[in-house]
């Protein structure tokens, strides 16, 4: 019996053990035909009444990725990892995830959690290389900046998520500080100068959100974020000097397009 069906056994009888087993075994046949949308209607229930079986979480994680729904993947491998936080399988998961959205903060944070709970010596080919894979990317991009090491990179990549955290929250000032930060160590970080920008640009501070998309174009001409918030400033500068509430209207969409 695996550890899913151990952590079930604290509030489910045998009989929903097995009955739990059964629909878990059906529904991975259906993922080994490739039908994703079956595992799913086949576990979607299980959930609202025995929330603690990981192993449900990690499948309809697996067919959601399948079904090139990454977001909602992501949802359920995390609660996977959280039902059995010890699961290697399910911080593999992540990991490969993140691995697929070049975010490389959370996949190495979710390598290295593989390495602290430990993983079958018969897995032990598949952590290696996706650790390498994630390393080596991770070493392409530091090689573009000579002036950080890896390590230098991965903290500045904290500094970027709390910089985006301040911004989810509406703190302009904790965002700026945060970002701020990022290119007082990285000059060379487009994506910080865009997100300062955005912060003044929130502010109603104009000159200043122009100022940072351009010094962000200036180390990469193509940047796409802030080519688009660029055009955007040119095309509503009369708006937003006329229209406060203009302002709060273009801050929702940009965030939910952005972040």
């Amino acid at each position: 019996m695996d550890n899913n069906e151990k952590t079930a056994r604290k509030t489910l009888t045998k009989r929903e053990i097995a009955v739990c087993q059964h629909i878990c075994e059906n529904a991975e046949k259906f993922l080994e035909r490739s039908e994703p949308e079956k595992t799913i209607m086949a576990l979607r229930k299980i959930p609202e009444e025995y929330p603690e079986i990981a192993n449900v979480y990690s499948l309809m994680g697996v067919s959601y990725a399948m079904m090139e729904r990454p977001d909602d993947a992501r949802t359920y491998f995390e609660k996977a990892a959280e039902a059995e936080p010890d699961g290697w399988q399910h911080w593999i998961s992540l990991a490969s995830l993140n691995l697929e959205s070049v975010d490389l903060l959370n996949a190495k944070k979710c390598m290295d959690k593989v390495h602290e709970v430990g993983y079958p010596s018969e897995v032990e080919d598949q952590v290696d290389e996706l650790g390498g894979q994630i390393t080596e990317i991770i070493e392409l991009i530091v090689a573009e900046k000579p002036h950080i090491d890896a390590d230098t990179y991965i903290a500045l990549e904290e500094r970027l998520y709390a910089g985006v955290a301040c911004m989810k929250e509406r703190d302009w000032n904790g965002a700026i500080q945060e970002f701020e930060y990022v290119v007082s160590v990285d000059s060379r970080s487009e994506e910080a100068y865009e997100c300062i920008g955005l912060a003044h640009l929130f502010k109603g501070e104009i000159d200043e959100a122009e100022n940072c998309f351009n010094k962000a174009l200036e180390i990469n001409p193509e940047y796409p974020p802030a080519v688009a918030n660029l055009r955007i400033l040119d095309g509503i500068r009369g708006e937003l000097a006329e229209d406060c509430e203009y302002l709060r209207g273009l801050e929702y969409r940009i965030m939910e397009a952005r972040f």
